[in-house]
């Protein structure tokens, strides 16, 4: 077998593994707030589609309206809606596997792409009906365009960063950060890329036109919101734990499995450190510098989550390859049981209850199976009513506690229901998402303007109770009738 067609080979078998370990997935989790907005926003004319990410001002809109023509095609069943993002994780396996080949060979493009499919990360994130697998595998192409033009200047490789830089910053807005590196980059090697930079400022600022009728809209919005608020600053510590989470998937409680992969992916670390080239270089800065400066900018005003960030993940895999592959002796053992241990890990993680989302489905069953004619059922907020009438099958009403801004009374809210079902999200913490841990302090702490509720449940006879998985659900009877 020549070496091409064992090239050929390998490549076939990796994406075969990153299709097993994440098609067969694709149901078991709930679907969440995020991906319930989604799907609501995506099934609508593009209009409202447009008007509503507009309002929500936390995304571009290049992924939902890809999104919109996906659901067409594939239908909004669980496994439907996530369909497309896996099919971005799969080609993000074969995108780093041509950086890896570009920048190191074929043997460090090989090493990486077994890393990436088996990423718990990046898989869980093919799990996602959002943008994050696009974002990735957008990132990565980037990144290849960007060494192509620095080293063999076409027109097709300029063409080529261009459009992969339009569609990074349409689809996220940290794909701004990509920019950030290549300058810092350029910077660093002006002496050796003269001539580079100025086609490439011009390059980055005609994708930055393509995004401006956008920002315009977004800063002349009538109400200025941006909806992730609930994000916590980061403490120091939380930057070493993204580099866990991007590596092996963070879970504190099953540190023992992440531990050799974690080990060996600090050995890889400092083998491509020990001889840094150009190309680790470019690899270091796209790996770390967006970490460091959202959590520096998060100081003031938090963006930090690791699923924002997660577009490092490529750099990371690609790092610990090149640095593996340099062993003296039996690199390619070592490679493949990374990538097994790896893979042990992801398993584990499966069940761990902080990797699960909140069980919307068994909520909505639950009270679909037992409500009665005439009772109503409370809402928290928009926030979980997306998620509720994705899996909601019945026929009682559903009232909001709060809105936007707005609390509404209890008694209000209520009306002249004989029974309500109130139904309210646990806090939960999202700094390395999908690590999802329940706060102590119990469901209540998520309405501190709205303590009222917690006492209509506390003063009024209990009918049913039940806990799910980030969700508790009272049937209580209103005395007020």
């Amino acid at each position: 077998m020549t070496l091409r067609a064992q090239t050929y080979f390998r490549t076939s078998l990796i994406l075969l593994l990153a299709t097993a370990v994440r098609l067969p997935i694709l149901a078991r989790q709930n679907i969440a707030f995020d991906e319930g907005f989604s799907l609501a926003v995506s099934t609508k004319p593009l209009p409202f589609l447009l008007k509503a990410i507009l309002s929500d001002g936390v995304h571009p809109p290049m992924f939902y309206v890809l999104f919109k023509g996906a659901l067409a095609l594939f239908g909004t069943t669980e496994f439907g809606a996530r369909f497309i993002t896996a099919v971005l994780s799969i080609l993000g396996v074969a995108a780093i596997f041509l950086l890896g080949k570009t920048l190191f060979g074929r043997r460090v493009g090989l090493a990486a792409a077994l890393f990436l499919a088996v990423n718990p990360i990046h898989i869980w994130l093919a799990q996602e009906a959002r943008m994050y697998s696009l974002f990735s595998l957008l990132a990565t192409l980037n990144f290849w365009f960007f060494w192509q033009i620095l080293h063999r200047p076409r027109r097709k490789y300029w063409l080529g960063l261009w459009l992969t830089a339009t569609l990074l910053i349409t689809t996220h807005y940290f794909g701004l950060l990509i920019p950030a590196v290549q300058f810092f980059y350029l910077a660093l090697r002006l002496k050796k890329h003269p001539r580079a930079l100025i086609p490439w400022t011009l390059t980055q600022f005609a994708a930055g036109l393509v995004l401006l009728p956008w920002l315009i809209a977004t800063a002349l919005r009538p109400v200025k919101s941006f909806g992730i608020a609930f994000l916590v600053r980061p403490t120091p510590a939380d930057m070493l734990f993204s580099v866990w989470n991007m590596v092996t998937g963070f879970e504190p409680s099953l540190w023992w499995a992440a531990l050799p992969a974690l080990a060996l992916a600090a050995i890889g670390l400092g083998l491509a450190w020990k001889r840094p080239s150009p190309a680790v270089m470019l690899l270091s800065l796209w790996g770390f510098a967006p970490v460091v400066l959202v959590w520096a900018v998060s100081q003031q005003r938090s963006f930090y989550a690791d699923r924002y960030l997660s577009f490092t993940i490529p750099a990371l895999m690609l790092l610990v390859a090149a640095g593996l592959a340099r062993l003296p002796r039996r690199a390619g053992m070592v490679i493949i049981f990374m990538g097994m241990v790896t893979l042990a890990n992801h398993v584990l993680l499966l069940n761990a209850p902080t990797f699960w989302k909140d069980n919307w489905r068994g909520a909505a069953k639950y009270i679909a199976a037992r409500e009665q004619p005439g009772d109503v059922i409370v809402l928290r907020s928009p926030h979980i009513e997306l998620p509720f009438d994705y899996y909601y099958r019945g026929q009682a009403e559903r009232r909001l506690a709060t809105f936007n801004l707005d609390i509404h009374p209890v008694a209000e809210t209520v009306g002249d229901a004989r029974q309500v079902w109130v139904v309210i999200p646990y806090t939960r913490r999202p700094t390395h998402y999908p690590y999802q841990p329940l706060t102590d302090a119990g469901v209540w702490t998520l309405d501190p303007d709205i303590p009222e509720w917690q006492h209509f449940v506390e003063a009024h006879p209990t009918l049913d109770h039940r806990r799910f998985l980030g969700v508790e659900v009272w049937l209580v009877k209103n005395n007020g009738h």
